[in-house]
């Protein structure tokens, strides 16, 4: 009985640790936008542009894939970025890409693909009542505001902070479940929405 028992335990340790293992794996694999994207930079200055066009390859197929599951104009915004992305992993490849800027400003759009997608899930979330999810995808869409600001070497100004300081406080409240902050999420939703879209144009490539 007790050599049983420690055979169960045995057993399951060792399933244990092969899931962790390939979680981790996986997670290594597919690593994240903003490695790439680090990454992409640092091969670039480097002079490696193999290295730099491969990284930017793995962000368009990151883009890809989130585009793939989007819908409306968050499905328009990232399949424009990741295109973009394909188009200049191809430009790095052939040397190119005459400066480090260029590429900073396709990150940065990548960015506020992500946060069009992630605000048009968050309005989604928020008029079927998934009130967790949409203040998920409220601080996801304000997270990458802020990262596409950054990627664009841009002062984030008083006005537009607020915006997503206020977003950021409303996805605390809707993940904690409040529901009584619904006064709040459409006056919110529609700030962001606009800041959102006028980063985008300011930042388009057109």
């Amino acid at each position: 009985m007790l050599n049983s028992i420690r055979t169960l335990i045995l057993a399951l340790w060792i399933v244990a640790l092969f899931a962790g293992l390939t979680a981790g794996a996986e997670t290594a694999q597919k690593g994240s936008l903003e490695q790439y994207f680090q990454k992409a930079r640092q091969e670039y200055l480097q002079k490696d542009l193999k290295a730099a066009a491969d990284e930017v390859h793995k962000a368009a197929a990151y883009l890809k894939s989130e585009a793939a599951a989007a819908k409306g104009k968050g499905k328009e915004a990232l399949t424009a970025s990741y295109r973009e992305m394909e188009k200049l992993s191809d430009e790095l490849k052939k040397g190119t890409v005459k400066s480090v800027k260029e590429i900073e400003m396709a990150f940065a759009r990548a960015y506020n693909a992500l946060a069009t997608n992630s605000h048009v899930k968050s309005a989604e979330a928020w008029s079927k009542k998934e009130v967790q999810k949409a203040g998920e995808e409220l601080d996801s869409a304000a997270e990458a505001l802020g990262k596409a600001y950054t990627w664009a070497g841009q002062e984030v100004k008083a006005g537009t902070q607020k915006v997503i300081s206020d977003a950021k406080e409303l996805s605390r409240k809707l993940k904690e479940g409040a529901h009584q902050a619904s006064a709040d999420a459409g006056k919110a939703l529609k700030d962001l929405g606009q800041e959102i879209k006028a980063f985008g144009q300011k930042i388009s490539s057109k």
